[in-house]
């Protein structure tokens, strides 16, 4: 099925700067950039509402049920009303590190630093500590698996949320780079080392993390995002970077093919699946689309 562009942010209210996260929450999108500012779109890239969160770069987005967790190199962590964006309060203020990453499970907020820090926070306490000694430049999870990775290796971490402390162990590495991300319930994939290829691995301890297709992505430039989804019982994977190219590959039986492509017309540098076969793609400047799987 092909891919449309079907909307664009204004030129009036994109963000000044590239984007570098984008989140899809409860009908919502969210977008942080390195002009310091979170934006609120509806699902047809009109903006509802916008903060200046950060003096610098906002590098990540989460969510709980009420709540929108936002974090940057000034080495903040900041909490902010889902509904209007307006603050909260300060989670954590550091000069020590960097927060590179936040993701909200099983009642907790993570976070991934500069340092190679996972720090869990439970009921806005520090609950525990683990350090993967590599800086953390992208993090998922699932269940009780924490993935991370920057441009060496991708490392799978299992840590369980029980007792007074949390109890953590290594379960596999691979060598590969930013961006990872989950494919529904039993797939994940991340970038090569060199960045213009794609490992799609089984998200199974038991099999150890098996890879099952390595993607050519037919570009020499480098891939910034992907993006899993999996919409009636279809599971999909989404992809771009410095070519501008969006691409929409289909997975079957563990295979991936290239459904469709799309050309942007901008550096692509976020993307998130939404609702009702949409895709949201944030890239350079700024600039903000939704593509329509049609």
């Amino acid at each position: 099925m092909p891919l449309k562009v079907a909307c664009r942010a204004s030129d009036n209210d994109k963000h000044e700067w590239d984007i570098t996260f984008l989140l899809f929450h409860k009908g919502k999108l969210y977008s942080a950039a390195d002009d310091g500012k979170i934006k609120m779109w509806s699902q047809d890239l009109l903006k509802v509402a916008e903060v200046e969160a950060h003096p610098c770069s906002v590098y990540c987005l989460a969510a709980n049920e009420e709540t929108l967790f936002s974090c940057s190199n000034d080495g903040s962590i900041k909490l902010w009303d889902l509904d209007t964006l307006k603050a909260k309060e300060v989670l954590v203020q550091t000069n020590e590190v960097e927060f590179w990453r936040v993701a909200y499970s099983a009642g907790c907020l993570f976070s991934g630093d500069d340092k190679g820090n996972i720090n869990v926070y439970k009921n806005k306490k520090l609950y525990g500590q683990v350090n993967i000694a590599e800086p953390i430049k992208d993090m998922t999870i699932h269940g009780t698996l924490v993935f991370t990775v920057k441009d060496l290796d991708l490392v799978i971490t299992e840590i369980k949320l029980e007792g007074e402390k949390i109890q953590y162990g290594t379960k596999n590495s691979f060598m590969g780079r930013a961006p990872v991300t989950l494919i529904g319930d039993n797939l994940f994939a991340f970038a090569t080392r060199e960045g213009k290829e794609i490992q799609l691995h089984e998200n199974n301890i038991e099999s150890g993390f098996k890879q099952v297709a390595r993607i050519t992505h037919g570009s020499d430039m480098i891939i910034n995002a992907l993006a899993g989804v999996k919409w009636d019982n279809q599971e999909q994977l989404f992809s771009g970077g410095w070519d501008r190219i969006l691409k929409q590959w289909a997975i079957k039986n563990n295979c991936p093919n290239n459904e469709a492509s799309v050309d942007i017309e901008i550096v692509i540098t976020a993307i998130i699946g939404g609702d009702n076969r949409q895709v949201y793609v944030g890239g350079a400047d700024g600039h903000l689309v939704r593509v329509d799987v049609v």
